[in-house]
């Protein structure tokens, strides 16, 4: 039997393995730390990164539809929410539709159902330089709402309220920063990386690996279920009475008398 710490951490990582995205994003921290340890060389590890990165395509069956649906839904622009951030969101969309709309037509070439070199070649093109794109969206994004929610937080304490209010009114403004800073910071990474796979950057393969593993780590931390709070102290070893085994009473034992030399 494991404690209930253990047993937590095994629910949160099958929780984790149970989504898509958490096997796709796993598969590519793998995929990139062998492009890390290639270093561009021939060898086993390169052979590991070719064979993951081809099995990871299963897993983006029918995303372009996934990512194109909320423009299918609501093309148009909704009055009293503000225009960039609408914009940015449709063209993310847009852009990641097309990322793997064009990932697919690699995938097809690698199943041996597309055999023009130059049209495989033009649809990776496209489909890296969307993800790049995509990720600009989120960097501007991410970006724009930070500086929005940083401006108030900085204010000081509004007239009339109270000291518990204003701390938790900026503690929450603190904590939601904070979870955009880290969605910002994995899109810069992303960005960077995109433009190490297209070569726009003389980077080596090692960087571009580094990059990766940076990148897949983050988005895997980002999948991974919240882990419940470990209680400390005596109500962490507290034991359930009802489930002890019930003991018969010990029989009583003999008295010996003392012997009086």
């Amino acid at each position: 039997m494991v404690d209930a710490h253990t047993a937590d951490t095994l629910k949160a990582i099958n929780t984790f393995l149970g989504k898509t995205d958490g096997r796709d994003k796993l598969c590519a921290t793998i995929q990139y730390a062998c492009m890390f340890i290639a270093a561009g060389q021939p060898g086993n590890s390169r052979k590991i990164m070719a064979s993951v990165a081809a099995a990871r395509k299963v897993f983006r069956v029918l995303r372009p539809l996934e990512n194109v649906t909320p423009l299918l839904l609501q093309p148009k622009l909704v009055q009293g929410q503000p225009l960039h951030s609408q914009v940015l969101n449709k063209l993310k969309s847009l852009l990641n539709a097309l990322y793997f709309g064009a990932d697919h037509v690699v995938w097809a070439s690698q199943a041996g159902l597309i055999t023009d070199k130059t049209k495989v070649e033009r649809a990776q093109k496209l489909s890296l330089y969307s993800w790049l794109g995509a990720s600009l969206c989120t960097v501007a994004g991410e970006l724009t709402e930070i500086l929005r929610m940083a401006l108030p937080a900085i204010i000081v304490q509004e007239q009339g309220e109270d000291d518990g209010k204003y701390m938790a009114r900026q503690q929450a403004a603190v904590d939601e920063i904070n979870k955009r800073g880290l969605v910002l910071f994995h899109a810069s990474i992303q960005a960077f990386l995109a433009l190490g796979l297209l070569g726009l950057r003389p980077w080596k393969p090692r960087t571009v690996g580094a990059l990766g593993v940076i990148a897949s780590a983050i988005n895997c931390y980002m999948l991974f279920p919240p882990m419940p709070k470990q209680i400390k102290g005596p109500a962490a070893t507290k034991v359930d009475s009802k489930a002890l085994p019930v003991l018969p009473p010990a029989s009583p034992q003999p008295k010996i008398a003392a012997k009086v030399s």
